[in-house]
C-alpha cells in the first residue's frame, strides 16, 4: 500500500508500507499450510514447503527425527539408518551376531550376515537367533556353487548328480552331453527321439519338416496332420488358407456351411462384420431372427 502524506505545498514524503499475507484454507482437509512452520523451507519450484534435514512432516510442523543409538541419518535426512552390524529392529538397531564360519555383509534387515565359500546357512533352526553355517559336504566329482539354497554343490561336467554323489554320464549312440548335473545328462540329436534309453531315428511322412528342436514333425503348408501323417487340405471354391496354414477359412462375404463358402444374403439395414464371414444390423436396428427391425 502506498501513501502520500502532504506536509508542504511543495514536498511530498513517500512512505511506502508492504503488508505480506498467507491465507489459510482450514477447510481443505488433509491440506499443506502455505505458512512456512519451523525448521522448515519453502520450496524453490512451485507452492509449499519442506522440513529441513533431520526434521520430517506431522501435522503441517516440522517434527525431529528420532535417531536410535547406533544409527545416523540417511541422505535425504528424512529416515536414519543402522551403523554397519547393527541392523533395524522397530525403532532401534539390534547389534548382528555373527556365528562361526560367517561374515558381516552390508544390510539393514535380515540376519546381517552371510556364510563363507563351502558352507551353507542352517535352514533346520526355527529361531534366528540360533542360525548357524553348516559345512557342505562336496562329493567326489562336484563343485561349490556358492548358492546359499539347495545343496549349494553340482557336479562337474561329465557327471549327473543321483542322491548325494556324482556319477559320469554315459552318453549314447545319436546322442550328445548337456553339460547339466541334473537328468540325464545328455539328449537326442536333432531328428532322434528318446526311448528306453537310447536314440531312435524320428520317422518323417512325405510333405513333413523337422520342428525347432528336432524332437518332432510338422506338416507343411496346406497340409494337416494325423495319425497317418500330413494329409492334403481340400479348400472349397471361395476359400483360402489361413496364416497357419493347416486350415481354410472362407472369403468376405462368405460363411462356412459344412465343406464349403455359402454367399452371404445381406438383409435390409444390414452389413458385414470385421469377419466378413457374418452379418450385423446398422445402428438403430436390432436383429430379429434373419432381418433388422428398427429399434423405435
Amino acid at each position: 500500500m502506498i501513501t502520500y502524506i502532504k506536509n508542504t505545498p511543495s514536498i511530498s514524503i513517500l512512505l511506502v508500507a508492504c503488508f505480506l499475507t498467507y491465507p489459510i484454507n482450514a477447510s481443505a482437509q488433509g491440506a499443506e499450510s502455505e505458512i512456512s512452520p519451523a525448521y522448515s523451507f519453502n520450496r524453490e519450484y512451485g507452492r509449499g514447503w519442506d522440513c529441513i534435514r533431520g526434521y520430517v512432516k506431522s501435522s503441517n510442523q516440522c517434527v525431529p527425527v528420532t535417531v536410535p543409538d547406533n544409527a545416523y541419518l540417511d541422505a535425504y535426512g528424512s529416515s536414519w539408518k543402522c551403523h554397519r552390524g547393527y541392523i533395524k529392529s522397530r525403532s532401534s538397531c539390534r547389534e548382528v551376531v555373527v556365528p562361526p564360519n560367517a561374515y558381516l555383509i552390508e544390510a539393514q534387515y535380515g540376519q546381517g550376515w552371510a556364510c563363507e565359500r563351502g558352507y551353507k546357512p542352517d535352514r533346520r533352526v526355527q529361531r534366528q537367533s540360533e542360525a548357524g553355517c553348516l559345512k557342505i559336504n562336496l562329493p567326489v566329482n562336484a563343485v561349490l556353487t556358492g548358492s546359499n539354497y539347495g545343496d549349494g554343490w553340482e557336479c562337474e561336467q561329465g557327471f549327473r548328480a543321483s542322491a548325494d554323489s556324482c556319477i559320469k554320464v554315459i552318453v549314447p549312440e545319436n546322442a550328445y552331453a548337456t553339460g547339466y548335473s541334473h537328468g540325464d545328462g545328455w539328449e537326442c540329436l536333432r531328428g532322434y527321439q528318446e526311448s528306453e534309453g537310447s536314440c531312435m531315428a524320428l520317422s518323417i511322412p512325405q510333405n513333413a519338416f523337422l520342428d525347432r528342436r528336432g524332437l518332432s514333425w510338422n506338416c507343411n503348408r496346406g497340409y494337416l496332420k494325423s495319425l497317418q501323417g500330413c494329409i492334403e487340405i481340400s479348400i472349397p471354391e471361395n476359400a483360402f488358407l489361413n496364416d497357419d496354414g493347416n486350415e481354410w477359412r472362407c472369403e468376405r462375404g462368405y460363411q462356412r456351411q459344412e465343406q464349403s463358402c455359402a454367399i452371404i444374403e445381406l438383409p435390409e439395414n444390414a452389413h458385414l462384420d470385421s469377419s466378413g464371414n457374418a452379418w450385423i444390423c446398422d445402428r438403430a436396428f436390432t436383429r430379429l431372427v434373419n432381418r433388422c427391425d428398427s429399434i423405435s
